[in-house]
């Protein structure tokens, strides 16, 4: 019981972060977005992972030289698909704003994220035969409203407040939504290919709530690369 409050309590630390990191890259007004997102992308995608799986692992430097080469490859390149989606989700609110950005990117990955996975599986059929898999679909509903509900009240009140939006694009911001979407769903078959990662940590000592998360790092790491080859390529080319 303490494990699943504790892991609520985790989800809920996430979603707060999750929905309001962009708000202060949206202050920052002397920097290009490219360069933003880069800084920003150090700490989320590199220092934090590392810190917390040095945190977690008694010997971090000898559990990561130990993985199996061929599942950290697998679990990079899931990564780096994940990082497709990453640009893409904050390109879609660099279009649309913060509030309708974020709506449409989390709606479109909500339901690309969840539904795919079932799909590549060759379990799309229990999705609609099984109560798990109508569960599953009634959530995704239920989200679905309550996300647009958000969006559309966060826009609004944004054009009340005279809230400016450089770059606005409705075509490209969708665009990317549905980008970000498809590719986002990248993390669940990266999370997937890291199990034998997650039964190292275990082994290594880690607690079962948090033997997923020395995985992170790779994972992290190869959206990062993404992430990174995307902003400099852009901060070097740019005209």
């Amino acid at each position: 019981m303490t494990s699943i409050i504790t892991g609520i309590a985790w989800h809920m630390v996430g979603a707060a972060s999750a929905a309001s990191f962009y708000a202060p890259i949206s202050k920052v007004k002397r920097w290009t977005w490219e360069t933003t997102w880069a800084v920003a992308g150090i700490f989320s995608w590199i220092l934090l992972p590392i810190c917390v799986s040095a945190i977690l692992l008694p010997d971090m430097g000898a559990f990561y030289t130990s993985l199996d080469s061929s599942v950290v490859l697998e679990t990079l390149l899931f990564g780096a698909m994940w990082g497709v989606g990453n640009v893409s989700y904050g390109l879609t609110m660099r279009y649309l704003g913060m509030s309708l950005g974020i709506g449409v990117a989390i709606g479109v990955t909500l339901v690309v994220g969840t539904l795919i996975p079932p799909l590549v599986h060759g379990q799309a059929i229990e999705l609609v035969t099984t109560r798990g898999g109508l569960l599953t679909l009634l959530g995704i509903l239920v989200a679905l409203c309550g996300i647009v509900i958000v969006s559309v009240a966060g826009h609004r009140k944004e054009i009340a407040l005279g809230s400016e939006i450089r770059e606005f694009d409705v075509k490209k911001g969708l665009l990317l939504a549905v980008m970000c979407g498809i590719f986002s769903s990248g993390m669940s078959f990266a999370i997937d290919a890291a199990r034998p990662i997650q039964a190292s940590a275990l082994a290594a000592g880690v607690k079962p709530l948090y033997s997923a998360l020395p995985s992170y790092v790779i994972i992290m790491g190869g959206g990062a690369l993404v992430n990174f080859a995307y902003c400099f390529s852009r901060l070097i080319f740019k005209k």
